[in-house]
């Protein structure tokens, strides 16, 4: 407990030479005695008052209880996220996160187009199995001149020029999560597109703390290095959609909520682009919203990880259970472990690094 009383109104200063009395109380520890200091000031002297509580402060610093409070990213309230049982970070308050729930009514239809183009570059899982790159899948909308990736993980950059293409066709990216094989190649992107001497902005859709986290992993692979384009970086919460950039087509892309890590944000994604619908998974458990929003959507990418049960991913068991209540139009399925690998009879089709689909 940490209180300052002001024992007086010192802005009410009549000339009579009043004073106030500044009083400092706190309590680092119920089982230990309170921290007291006060200092009397003439009414009115609001520069002195100021410095002596700031000169109380670093006093008692050693003593004083470390704040609880933090800042909410999007209306940057002040909130205990003790009191809010607030486990993710970086923090964002239940009043916002109530709010984008409540915006998660179906985005308008896309106007018709003539179908998406759809790559899958990487389909692995985060150790490579079968010899998988991993995770990345480039869609285009026909017609675009640009596209969009969804997840950017390790030598994406690679995976789009063995496809004959580069950064240059990339006019936005969208991650699910920050583990390092969804987002751990952003930075190669960045200096290709340098390289190329790219003009335009790049868009990244991505969770809360997406600035934060594209900074650190930058710096910690080229250190000091500074973007030379500009990148518009959109956090975004489940239930919100975002537009997406005319160069791709227009069209939206809406998050929900994927049940990876409860200590992190993890999205799934539901596009709208040149006509049609795509819905990705990313990494997560088994959800029920995931059938929802994918029902009649024209293409379901589903990360299937493991046979069987895996805390925080997908199994094939519990897909193949929900087969009859999947209405996507397709379904594929991607962040396939050794086991789902090497399995026959699955009841969705695999897919491959280097699959070309057109939707």
């Amino acid at each position: 407990m940490l209180e300052i009383r002001i024992l007086a109104d010192p802005d009410e200063d009549d000339g009579s030479g009043r004073t106030v009395e500044v009083r400092l109380l706190a309590r680092p520890r119920a089982d230990e005695d309170p921290l007291e200091d006060s200092r009397l000031f003439a009414a009115g002297d609001r520069d002195r008052i100021v410095a002596f509580v700031a000169e109380m402060l670093e006093r008692h610093a050693s003593r004083l209880p470390a704040p609880a409070l933090v800042c909410c990213r999007r209306c940057e309230r002040a909130f205990d996220p003790g009191a809010e049982s607030e486990r993710r970070r970086p923090f964002v308050c239940r009043t916002c996160q109530r709010t984008a729930a409540r915006n998660s009514r179906a985005a308008a239809a896309p106007g018709p187009g003539e179908g998406l183009e759809v790559r899958f570059l990487g389909t692995g899982d985060a150790f490579g199995s079968g010899g998988k790159r991993q995770a990345a899948i480039f869609v285009r909308a026909a017609g675009s001149r640009l596209g969009l990736l969804l997840d950017a993980g390790p030598g994406c950059h690679a995976a789009l020029r063995a496809e004959g293409l580069t950064s240059d066709d990339l006019g936005a990216v969208v991650l699910s999560h920050f583990h390092g094989d969804h987002y751990g190649g952003v930075p190669f992107l960045e200096l290709d597109a340098m390289k190329n001497g790219r003009a335009e902005p790049l868009r990244i859709l991505a969770p809360p703390g997406a600035e934060e986290c594209l900074a650190t992993l930058r710096e910690c692979l080229y250190r000091n290095l500074p973007l030379r384009f500009d990148e518009e970086v959109r956090e975004t919460l489940p239930g919100e959609a975002a537009d997406l950039p005319a160069a791709v087509g227009g069209g939206f892309a809406r998050a929900f909520a994927a049940r990876h890590q409860p200590e992190a944000w993890a999205l799934s994604w539901k596009l709208g682009l040149g006509g049609r619908t795509v819905v990705y998974s990313g990494d997560t458990g088994f959800s029920e919203e995931l059938i929802s929003e994918s029902a009649g959507a024209d293409l379901l990418i589903h990360e299937c990880t493991s046979l069987e049960g895996l805390p925080g991913h997908t199994s094939h068991e519990e897909l193949q259970a929900a087969a009859s209540r999947i209405a996507a139009r397709r379904v594929l399925l991607v962040h396939t472990g050794e086991d789902v690998l090497g399995a026959a009879d699955l009841a969705f089709e695999r897919a491959h690094d280097g699959l070309r689909v057109v939707v």
